[in-house]
């Protein structure tokens, strides 16, 4: 019970048949979480997917189910961790890997299904009529038509740092940034295998320094136009901004680590992603590292999250959950 908020909770044991009442303290409120239990819906697949003895689906690191072309996200996972943003990141792993499983049958069965029209807003300037062109699948054409707008009006030219490691998101990565910059001559690759949190990109000038761009993971699914942003925005000019937005960026006069953890089915993430590349393309004192928590479970328990996007400032000091536009951003870090 309560008045909008709770604050009196009653409760019965059923094994007992004690009935336990708790009252909160003087302005304090009383947080409930919905458990829902442990048996997984999964009846659908019986006798058609493997699973575990308790009626979970046993999947491999890219969700894929024991039958060809089908793929498990979420809870009903054979899976450590049942959280919101895990399932989030199963979810858009098993979606991109069910891309390019129908797009491998595409190719074998010579079977194209028509591509829907579809519109995508943001904050790129006018598209120009020079299209560009990929050897492969990996870009669509409202992607291509983005990267053209994108590479046509850069300033001046980046370079793609790649910090990889031996695990198969690595080759993604590398992969993905190689087709990208065939199709410009402003951008360009430096490989290590080394460096901390990897794989990761790190967006850089043509010296080597480093612009305080990057991203943790694959920039895929809703994270493709806010790194597209990304390059743009250090590259130069950039999205326009109010005089008074860019003296409020001006004006961080102290060291500001940006970590934003995202998953790339998260439709509130690339506002709060772009704000935050903006401010370090803006200010040499801020840094802004994207990171996909699917690929850095480290950080969902030491920063207790439980949805994204997710700020983290300076390591922990600031720790802010959900999107954000420029000027909260701005609003958060000057408090």
């Amino acid at each position: 019970s309560g008045d909008n908020l709770l604050q009196t909770i009653r409760y019965h044991n059923n094994i007992t048949g004690e009935v336990t009442e708790y009252k909160a303290k003087n302005n304090e409120n009383i947080g409930v979480f919905v458990f829902a239990g442990y048996a997984p819906a999964t009846t659908l697949i019986q006798g058609l997917a493997k699973l575990n003895d308790q009626g979970y689906v046993v999947t491999d690191r890219t969700m894929k189910t024991s039958v060809d072309g089908l793929y498990a996200a979420g809870d009903v996972c054979v899976k450590t961790l049942r959280q919101v943003v895990t399932a989030v990141g199963d979810g858009a792993l098993a979606a991109t890997e069910l891309e390019k499983y129908a797009a491998a049958m595409q190719q074998k069965t010579h079977l194209q299904p028509k591509k829907p029209t579809a519109t995508i807003k943001n904050d790129l300037p006018p598209k120009q009529d020079t299209p560009v062109s990929s050897e492969n699948n990996l870009f669509t054409q409202d992607m291509l038509e983005q990267l053209t707008t994108v590479f046509s009006r850069m300033a001046s030219p980046l370079v793609l740092k790649l910090q990889l490691d031996n695990r198969p998101v690595s080759d993604e990565l590398r992969a993905y940034m190689e087709e990208l910059v065939k199709l410009t001559d402003k951008l360009s690759i430096v490989i290590e295998h080394d460096g901390e949190e990897t794989p990761c990109v790190q967006i850089c000038r043509p010296d080597g320094s480093w612009t305080g761009l990057a991203f943790h993971g694959v920039p895929g699914g809703h994270e493709f136009t806010s790194f597209i942003l990304g390059l743009y925005n250090a590259a130069g000019p950039g999205q326009e901004l109010d005089l008074d937005i860019k003296a409020s960026i001006t004006a961080l006069n102290k060291k500001l680590d940006l970590k934003v953890l995202v998953t790339l089915s998260c439709s509130m993430c690339p506002e709060l992603v772009t704000a935050a590349q903006k401010l370090a393309a803006e200010n040499s004192n801020v840094t802004a590292r994207i990171f996909d928590v699917n690929y850095f479970p480290k950080f969902i328990e030491q920063y207790n999250i439980m949805s994204v996007p997710c700020l983290v400032v300076n390591d922990g000091e600031i720790v802010s959950f959900g999107k954000k536009n420029i000027h909260q951003l701005l609003d958060l870090l000057k408090n």
